[in-house]
C-alpha cells in the first residue's frame, strides 16, 4: 500500500503587514528636531548679518552727516576736510539711547587764519540732541615751528625754535653799560590759561666783554616767563599737555559740559 506523500513546505515566509501604496517610511523624529534647529540657527545668522550691514551703513551715513554739518559750521577763520568716526558699540543701539559714547573729528590740513594744523577732536558722551553739552572733550593740536611762530611771541625774542623737549628763545640784558644777547632753552608746561617757560640754560650769543658775566646770565634766565594762551582758546577749554620736539610741537587740551557750536567755540577766554 503506497504511503501519501507529504503536501509540499512553503517556501516563502508569511508576509508582514505592507505599506500602501505611496506611502513614504517614518522618519526619526531627532531627524526633524535637527532639521528645525539648523532653520532656526540659519536665520538667526541672516537676521545678525543683516543688522551688521544696516548697523553699518546707517554708521556710515550718520558720519557722513556730521561731517557735513561741521564743515558748514566752521568759522571763517578755519578752513580744511574733517574726517568724522562714531565709535562704541552698535550704532542703532547708541541711536536709541540718545547718547553716542564716542565721536572723534580729525583734520590733517586744517587752517586757523592761514596757520596750518594738525587738529583731533575726541567727544565723550555726545547727545543726538545737538542743544545739550557734552560732558568730557579732549583735542590735541600740532603745530610746525614755522606755524607757531606766526601768532605766538615771547618778549624780546625774535623766533620760537623747538627742540626735542625744550623751547628755544633768545634775549637781551645789560651789566655794566654792555648789551649782551643770549640764547635760552626752556621747558614748557601749562598752568592755568598760561604757558610756563622754566629755563634751563642760557650762553651769550652777541656782545662781548673782557669780564665774566655768568653770573649776571643766569639771574636774568633764572625766572620763568608766562606766556598767555587763553585769546587762543574756546572759553572753558584748558591746555593739560605741551610736548615740543624738533621742529613741531603738540598740544593737548581738555574741556567739561562744552557746548560744540559755532558759537561757543568763537568765544574765547580771556589773559585779564
Amino acid at each position: 500500500m503506497a504511503i501519501p506523500a507529504p503536501p509540499p513546505a512553503s517556501s516563502a515566509r508569511t508576509p508582514g503587514p505592507s505599506l500602501a501604496a505611496g506611502a513614504a517610511p517614518n522618519k526619526p523624529a531627532g531627524h526633524n528636531r535637527g532639521r528645525v534647529i539648523a532653520i532656526v540657527v540659519g536665520a538667526v545668522v541672516l537676521l545678525a548679518v543683516i543688522l551688521v550691514v544696516a548697523d553699518f551703513g546707517v554708521r556710515a551715513y550718520a558720519e557722513g552727516r556730521v561731517r557735513q554739518a561741521v564743515i558748514d559750521n566752521l568759522p571763517a577763520s578755519v578752513t580744511g576736510d574733517v574726517d568724522v568716526s562714531i565709535g562704541g558699540g552698535p550704532f542703532l543701539l547708541q541711536y536709541a539711547t540718545g547718547t553716542f559714547s564716542q565721536v572723534t573729528l580729525t583734520s590733517k590740513n586744517l587752517q586757523v587764519n592761514g596757520v596750518p594744523a594738525e587738529v583731533q577732536v575726541v567727544a565723550h558722551d555726545v547727545s543726538t540732541d545737538t542743544s545739550k553739552r557734552v560732558p568730557r572733550a579732549s583735542a590735541s593740536l600740532t603745530l610746525d615751528q614755522a606755524a607757531l611762530n606766526s601768532f605766538l611771541s615771547i618778549p624780546g625774542s625774535n623766533e620760537i625754535t623747538l627742540g626735542d623737549g625744550t623751547v628755544g628763545y633768545s634775549g637781551q640784558f645789560q651789566v655794566f653799560g654792555l648789551t649782551l644777547g643770549y640764547d635760552a632753552t626752556a621747558t614748557a608746561a601749562p598752568q592755568g590759561p598760561d604757558v610756563l617757560l622754566t629755563p634751563t640754560g642760557a650762553q651769550l650769543s652777541a656782545g662781548s666783554a673782557s669780564f665774566d658775566v655768568s653770573g649776571a646770565l643766569k639771574a636774568v634766565v633764572s625766572k620763568p616767563i608766562s606766556i598767555c594762551v587763553a585769546q587762543y582758546l574756546p572759553a572753558g577749554v584748558q591746555i593739560t599737555s605741551i610736548a615740543p620736539t624738533n621742529g613741531q610741537v603738540t598740544v593737548t587740551a581738555e574741556a567739561t559740559n562744552i557746548t560744540l557750536s559755532e558759537d561757543a567755540l568763537k568765544t574765547t577766554g580771556s589773559c585779564d
